[in-house]
């Protein structure tokens, strides 16, 4: 009799005190190949969903998903003749990595998302 209530305590303090399983959240950026449309998501349950919003927010059939991630932020930056895109856990983070792939003086950011978690 003892064993069991000890063995129940001890299994309600472990559910009690173990930290919930955190949700990931996933974003997307997209592009319009040709036209200078854009779109973009956050805080969605799986990648795909978070393309296909972002493809809808776009709205043009030339757009593109060009950057992917979750738990974090993506950027897109660009200048006359290049772009970049990048991802990290925060905005500037996310910023960072696009402006060093764009790799141009001249090179701005344009579209950026973050996810709530």
């Amino acid at each position: 009799m003892f064993r069991s209530r000890w063995l129940w305590l001890c299994l309600t303090v472990l559910l009690w005190s173990a930290p919930a399983q955190a949700q990931e959240f996933f974003g997307a950026i997209a592009l319009g190949k040709n036209s200078s449309r854009f779109g973009y998501s956050y805080d969605w349950k799986t990648p795909s969903q978070a393309s296909q919003r972002a493809l809808q927010e776009c709205g043009s059939p030339d757009c593109q998903v060009v950057v992917s991630f979750n738990g974090g932020c993506g950027a897109v930056a660009e200048s006359a003749g290049r772009t970049g895109v990048g991802t990290g856990k925060t905005r500037a983070l996310a910023e960072q990595a696009a402006l060093k792939l764009c790799n141009e003086p001249t090179c701005k950011v344009t579209v950026w998302a973050c996810n709530s978690q």
